[in-house]
């Protein structure tokens, strides 16, 4: 019997003094919209792909750690970044202690694992920016999946794809004459 092949899938930093490996599959992909999120990368949402933290290490580099209190939980969170460039790699989490989330966009090729209603979720979908459309079939969340006392969220579904986002636009500053 042949072994067992598991896919290693590499990515790093701007710059390149950072690099880090991720064996296997991710055990989900979880679709932020979270403030935080949006702040930490600069983006509408965050897409993070959730592997078990003995199934990432750094091959180059020392990374820095920032820690952040989230404003939900209170626990802490590690963030990972290149000390040359501060590219953003990969967050660890106090609630989480055994799992690490990858930011997408700093793999080699960021498309390699599928983004699939049977793999991923969009949580914290209040907080979406105006019109961000959502697709239809996958589960959804109106803040985290999990509640802070640990209890699994029960999902919903839209049938068909929907914009969703703040209730009212944030105001543009008028302009003065």
């Amino acid at each position: 019997m042949g072994a067992v092949t598991v896919g290693i899938h590499e990515g790093g930093c701007l710059c390149g003094a950072t690099r880090y490996r991720t064996e296997g599959e991710p055990l989900r992909v979880t679709i932020c919209h979270c403030r935080f999120c949006q702040r930490a990368t600069g983006a509408a949402f965050m897409v993070e792909p959730i592997f078990r933290l003995e199934n990432v290490s750094v091959t180059r580099g020392a990374p820095s750690i920032y820690t952040h209190i989230s404003t939900g939980s209170g626990k802490r969170l590690y963030i990972h970044s290149c000390s040359t460039c501060a590219t953003k790699l990969y967050v660890t989490f106090e609630r989480f202690p055994d799992t690490c989330g990858i930011y997408s966009g700093t793999f080699d090729d960021p498309t390699w694992f599928p983004i699939e209603p049977g793999s991923a979720r969009h949580i914290f979908i209040d907080e979406a920016r105006p019109e961000t459309h959502l697709p239809a079939g996958f589960p959804m969340f109106h803040q985290h999946a999990v509640a802070n006392d640990g209890t699994q969220r029960d999902p919903f579904f839209f049938d068909t794809q929907r914009a969703v986002g703040w209730q009212q636009a944030p105001r543009r500053p008028s302009q003065q004459s």
